[in-house]
């Protein structure tokens, strides 16, 4: 399967309306469902030789134990995987001295992949089975693309202006 991605136009500054746009890619997930505890417990019981239900355990487990280290201010590096760690939100304040805990809004868990399992669109995640499609040019393939997504004149099939820039989140 495909990551698929549209093509989202933005201002390059988001505060100044009248700035310079730039066409950036945004990964959509909307026709495909996700993976599941049981789906992953599965093939991990498939691979490892452990039952499904040990697989099952093992996660709830993670999951749990998780929570609790973030819960008590550290960070979780699980090597091979990456790191996970909190991000606070708040409204701010004018001054840094009239800033409390109570300013806090909520947390956020955030996580920065290893190395390891980063995805990148290189030649070696490409001959891995990395495959990215414009969803705009599957479903509409007289747009001007081959219906497949990739266009053989493209030189920079990633998307962006060739730089290693990221498309901003909307949810943020």
């Amino acid at each position: 399967m495909a990551i698929l991605f549209r093509k989202i136009t933005r201002p390059t500054d988001l505060t100044d309306k009248n700035s310079a746009k730039k066409t950036y890619p945004q990964i959509t997930y909307q026709y495909s469902t996700p993976s599941t505890l049981d789906e992953i417990a599965r093939e991990i019981g498939q691979t490892s030789g452990v039952s499904e239900g040990e697989s099952i355990s093992v996660l709830k487990d993670f999951r749990t134990l998780l929570k609790k280290k973030l819960i008590d201010g550290r960070t979780v590096n699980i090597s091979g995987l990456g790191y996970f760690y909190l991000a606070a939100q708040s409204k701010g304040t004018t001054r840094a001295e009239d800033f409390t805990a109570a300013d806090i809004s909520g947390l956020r868990i955030c996580f920065r992949a290893d190395k390891d399992i980063r995805l990148n669109t290189g030649t070696a995640t490409r001959t891995d089975g990395l495959s990215l499609k414009d969803v705009d040019r599957v479903n509409n393939p007289s747009s001007g693309g081959s219906g497949n997504g990739s266009d053989p004149d493209d030189n920079n099939p990633g998307g962006g202006d060739g730089g290693d820039e990221e498309a901003p989140d909307p949810t943020v």
